[in-house]
Order: structure tokens, then C-alpha cells, then sequence
């Protein structure tokens, strides 16, 4: 029986290591056909090597970003004796730096699933799976802009803090200091990741009975600690922005108008036209009438403003966004591949929302009971915390600006590592219920789940093509 478990063990690794392999070599593909991204941040290195300085917002349109990316990118151009190099090899470069860090993102995510308490190894492979094939984060790591560092350090710091929240050391907490830093030194929305740590780091303290004022000395630490450090780091750019703007965080969009709660207005290019349309629709058929965004102001899609809709379709498809140009679609190409893709992935979509449930339901059982091994257990929070921290972030963000522009799934990806432990979360507590029909359902669930991961696969494989032709 033993060696029954250990072969199982072996071929169960051997699947690991080629899904991995998979979206590694879909990465690197993408990120050597690929000249383009979502915005222009070759921008902003471009004019750190040309000044020696870091630009400030009235530089250019993205210079209103931190700058730890800009500064990387031009600083390995500058080693590499390609400073002077053309657009081209410069974004080659950018991009290749984007890969590493897309490539560490997945390999911290698959140390985290392999630790991860769980019995049921099948759903364990599924949400490694799920996260190494899913599009969006493929192509944002074959892009040269800021979210792929900002979704590696907060995977690096999430990760830390788990470790910390099981066994309390200094190196540990040191670790999660400095990855936060580096998070919010390449993006700001990841404060959100230090937000939900600083909230698990509380409950932590109010739990646990033995070494409370360790943990106390740990959590204020790590507050007043992380505030200092980012406030005077120069790739925030928080004291000059202060000084020039009167606002530590600078923006290149202005704010617009809040909306009505049902009564629709515009406001930009819409974006949220009302409360009730942006915040409690989710318009499914509409998506699958028409699986793409159009950008015009008028005789767009009905979708368009229904956030969590724009949510959703951005986190399955590449194609969805219909952008950068090289990267759109005319007519109806694609969209019975988007559309199966819509379908396919409601199920695990929906696992993950349950999962999020369930975590903070028993996070606030357990802080009210003080129930620190079931506290323990689901790490205090920290995981339902920070995703609903980055879906809080991206709604307040889309009712305050209302523009298109803002409402990206790709702000949510920093809360990367939460997806296989929701999705964990739902997934083994649904199969302990489902008694004698366990067999049965999860072979349609695998065979649901397959034939997603394949069409992922498609949708980034066409990207590749279709950007090769052109």
C-alpha cells in the first residue's frame, strides 16, 4: 500500500512538473512574438535612461506609477550594454524580465499547493492547473508593465506570511517587510496585500492567548515599519507626489461624478453608468452574445458595464479585452472558443466565491470564540481577506472613476495565491457531502475541467499565432 502511494506520489509530481513546463513554454513564446502591452510603460524607462532620474507624473502618461519595474528594466538595459538598443530589443528585454518573474510567481504557487493540508490530491493538481494555464496571468507576464512584479511580490509576501502565521520567525517577518515593500514599490493596489496581512496579524494577536504580546510587537512592527519604509523609499515617490500634488499616490485620470444608485449617466467611456448596473448584475447571456469588448462610445455591449462581468470574462480570456491592437479580434473570430471558455469556467469561478465564504465565515467564528487551532487552520483570515480586499479595491475604484479603463481583472491577480486556497477550500468541503455520488460528479468535474485547461491552452496558442501573422 505504501509503494501503492508512493507511485501514485511520483506520477502525481511528473503532472505537476509538465503543466508547469506548458506554461512556461506558452509564456516564453508569447513574450518573443509579443511587442506590445496593455500601456505604454517603455515610456517611463526610456526616459530614466535618457535623464538618469525617475520621471515624475507630468512626464508622461504612466510616469504616475512606482517606479521599481522602470528602474529594473532600465538598469539591467544599462548592465546589458543595451541602453542605446532599439524599441524592440529594449521591450524584448522588459518582457523577458516579466517571464522570470511570471516563472517564480508559478513555481512560489505550486510550493504553496504542495503544503497546502488537503487530502484530495485531484482537486490539489486542479488548482495548480487552473492558475498555470489561466490566460490572463500568460499574457500579462509576456507584457512589459508593472503587474507582473506587483503580482510576484505579493505572492512572495502572501506566501511568507503564511509561513509566519504557522511559526513565528524573525527571518520570516524580515521577509514579508521587504516583499510588501517591493509590492508597493512596483504597484500601488498592493496595499490591499498589506492591508489583509495587517488585518490577519490582528486577529492573530486577539486569538492567541499565549505570546500575545509577541505577536502584538510583531503586528505594529510591521505596520508603523512597512508605512515608514514605503514613505521614504524614492521608487514610491510618495514625499514628492505630496509636495507636488498634495496626495502621496498620484493618478492619471480624473475623478468623475459618483453615480446614481439606478438612474444611468455616463462618465468617461462607460464604465459604470449606475450602482445598481455596475455593482449587482452579472450579465452572463449578454457575454455570450457577444464575448469581446468594444471600445466606442456608443453600441457597446451590455456587459461593458457590469463590473463583475468584466471581472470574470477578463480573468478567463486573453481575447476578451480586445487589446493591445495586435492582440484584438474582428467580427466574430473566436467567440465560440470565448464562449465555451465562459461556460466552462463558472464552476470553478463559483468554488472560489464559495471558498471565500466559507474561510471568512469560520475566520469570524473562530475570532469570536477564540478558537485559535480552527483560527490556525485557516491562517486567520489572511486569504479571504486579501481577496476580497483587491474585489473591494476594484469596485471603489470603478464607482470613483467610472471609466473602462478601470475596471481590469488584472487588479485582482495580485491576490493570486488566495484562488487555489478558496477554490481548496469549496472544492473539499462540497466532495466530503456528496456521499455515494462522489465518483460520478467527479469525473464530470474533471472531464469540465480538462476540457477548460485545453481550451486555455487554444486561447493562448492562437494569441501566439495570430500576433505571429501580423
Amino acid at each position: 500500500m505504501k509503494d501503492y502511494a508512493m507511485q501514485v506520489r511520483g506520477k502525481t509530481h511528473i503532472i505537476y512538473l509538465v503543466l508547469f513546463l506548458l506554461s512556461i513554454t506558452l509564456r516564453l513564446s508569447l513574450s518573443l512574438v509579443n511587442r506590445e502591452a496593455n500601456d505604454d510603460h517603455m515610456q517611463v524607462v526610456n526616459l530614466i535612461l535618457q535623464s538618469g532620474k525617475l520621471p515624475q507624473e507630468y512626464d508622461c502618461w504612466e510616469c504616475f506609477q512606482p517606479k521599481l519595474f522602470h528602474f529594473t528594466v532600465a538598469k539591467v538595459l544599462q548592465g546589458s550594454g543595451l541602453a542605446d538598443a532599439d524599441l524592440n530589443t529594449k521591450i524584448l528585454v522588459a518582457q523577458f524580465i516579466n517571464f522570470l518573474a511570471g516563472a517564480i510567481t508559478l513555481a512560489v504557487v505550486w510550493k504553496f499547493i504542495i503544503e497546502f493540508p488537503v487530502n484530495n490530491e485531484r482537486l490539489r493538481l486542479i488548482s495548480f492547473a487552473l492558475v498555470a494555464l489561466n490566460p490572463k496571468l500568460i499574457g500579462i507576464s509576456s507584457q512589459a508593465t508593472n503587474d507582473a512584479f506587483a503580482i510576484l511580490f505579493s505572492t512572495l509576501v502572501l506566501y511568507s506570511t503564511y509561513v509566519f502565521l504557522g511559526k513565528q520567525k524573525i527571518a520570516t517577518f524580515i521577509l514579508m517587510l521587504l516583499f510588501a515593500l517591493l509590492g508597493i514599490s512596483s504597484k500601488t493596489n498592493t496595499l490591499m496585500t498589506a492591508s489583509a496581512i495587517l488585518v490577519a496579524l490582528c486577529l492573530k494577536t486577539w486569538v492567541q492567548a499565549d505570546h500575545r504580546t509577541k505577536v502584538l510587537g510583531y503586528t505594529l512592527t510591521f505596520l508603523f515599519s512597512l508605512l515608514v519604509l514605503v514613505m521614504i523609499n524614492p521608487l514610491t515617490q510618495y514625499i514628492s507626489n505630496y509636495r507636488d500634488h498634495g496626495s502621496p499616490v498620484a493618478l492619471n485620470i480624473e475623478r468623475a461624478p459618483f453615480p446614481h444608485f439606478f438612474q444611468e449617466t455616463t462618465a468617461y467611456r462607460p464604465g459604470i453608468v449606475s450602482i445598481w448596473d455596475g455593482l449587482f448584475t452579472f450579465k452572463i447571456f449578454d457575454l455570450l452574445k457577444h464575448p469581446r469588448i468594444e471600445y466606442g462610445f456608443l453600441n457597446y455591449p451590455a456587459h461593458r458595464t457590469s463590473l463583475w462581468t468584466q471581472l470574470y470574462a477578463g480573468s478567463q480570456s486573453v481575447h476578451f479585452d480586445n487589446w493591445p491592437i495586435s492582440w484584438s479580434t474582428s467580427g466574430e473570430s473566436g467567440f465560440w472558443l470565448s464562449r465555451c471558455i465562459f461556460i466552462l469556467a463558472l464552476f470553478p469561478t463559483l468554488l472560489i466565491l464559495i471558498g471565500t465564504f466559507i474561510d471568512l465565515l469560520n475566520t469570524l467564528q473562530s475570532t469570536i470564540r477564540r478558537n485559535l487551532s480552527t483560527a490556525q487552520t485557516n491562517c486567520f483570515g489572511l486569504f479571504g481577506l486579501v481577496f476580497v480586499a483587491y474585489l473591494t479595491f476594484v469596485a471603489l475604484y470603478a464607482l470613483e472613476f467610472r471609466d473602462l479603463s478601470v475596471m481590469k481583472a488584472i487588479f485582482i491577480y495580485p491576490a493570486l495565491v488566495s484562488f487555489p486556497f478558496l477554490f481548496l477550500r469549496a472544492g473539499t468541503a462540497i466532495y466530503s457531502k456528496l456521499s455515494k455520488w462522489k465518483t460520478g460528479i467527479m469525473n464530470i468535474f474533471m472531464s469540465g475541467i480538462a476540457a477548460l485547461l485545453l481550451l486555455y491552452v487554444v486561447d493562448i496558442s492562437w494569441l501566439i499565432f495570430q500576433i505571429h501573422l501580423k
